[in-house]
C-alpha cells in the first residue's frame, strides 16, 4: 500500500503563512498610509483655504496657528505618502501559490490589525496633543477615521471588491491591476464618512 499524499513539515506550513502574512500586512499598511497621507494633505489644504478666506469657518485661527497647523498636517501627510511609496506596494500581487480565499483572509486580518493600530495611535496622540490648535486635533481625528474605516468598510467592501477585480479575465484583464486602487478608494471614502 503506497501513500500518494505529500507530507508537509510544520516548518514549511509556518513559512508559507508567514509569507502570506508579510505580503498582506505590507500591502494593507501601505494602502492605509496612502489614505492617511491623502487625508492629512487635504486637511492642510482646507486650513489654508480657511486662512485666506475662501472657505468660511466658525473658528478663527491666528496667522501663526494657521501656518503651523498647515505645515504639521502637510509634512505628516507627505511623510505617510513617502513611507507608502518606499514600501513595495505590489506585494499582494506577488503572492504566487496562494488561493484567492487565502489572500482574502490574509488581507482582512491585516486590515483589521492596521485599523486597530491606527485607532490606538489616535487615542494616544489625543491624550498628548490636547493644547495644540484645532486643525492638528482634526488630523488626529483623521487618524482615528482611517483606523475605523480599516476595521469596518475595507474588510466588508474593499477586500471582496479587490478580489473580484483580480479575477477579471478576457479583454478586461488589464483591470486586474486595479485591486489596490479599489481598496484605496473604498478606504478613503469610508474615512471621510467617519471624519464627517
Amino acid at each position: 500500500m503506497t501513500d500518494n499524499t505529500v507530507k508537509t513539515s510544520p516548518f514549511t506550513v509556518v513559512k508559507r503563512y508567514a509569507i502570506l502574512a508579510y505580503g498582506a500586512v505590507g500591502t494593507m499598511l501601505d494602502v492605509g498610509l496612502m489614505v492617511l497621507g491623502a487625508l492629512l494633505i487635504g486637511l492642510s489644504l482646507s486650513v489654508i483655504l480657511v486662512g485666506i478666506g475662501v472657505i468660511d469657518a466658525d473658528q478663527e485661527l491666528s496667522t501663526g496657528a494657521m501656518f503651523v497647523s498647515t505645515l504639521v498636517l502637510a509634512v505628516t501627510g507627505l511623510f505617510c505618502l513617502g513611507l507608502a511609496s518606499e514600501g513595495p506596494l505590489g506585494r499582494g500581487r506577488r503572492l504566487v501559490g496562494f488561493k484567492e480565499w487565502e489572500v482574502a483572509v490574509g488581507r482582512v486580518l491585516a486590515v483589521l490589525g492596521v485599523g486597530y493600530g491606527a485607532t490606538l495611535l489616535s487615542g494616544a496622540l489625543a491624550g498628548v496633543l490636547t493644547d495644540l490648535p484645532q486643525p492638528i486635533m482634526r488630523g488626529v481625528d483623521g487618524i482615528r477615521a482611517v483606523g475605523l474605516a480599516g476595521m469596518t468598510a475595507v474588510p466588508v467592501v474593499g477586500v471582496p471588491l479587490s478580489l473580484l477585480v483580480r479575477r477579471v479575465d478576457g479583454r478586461w484583464s488589464w483591470a486586474r491591476r486595479g485591486d489596490l486602487p479599489v481598496m484605496f478608494v473604498i478606504w478613503t471614502a469610508a474615512a471621510f464618512v467617519f471624519l464627517g
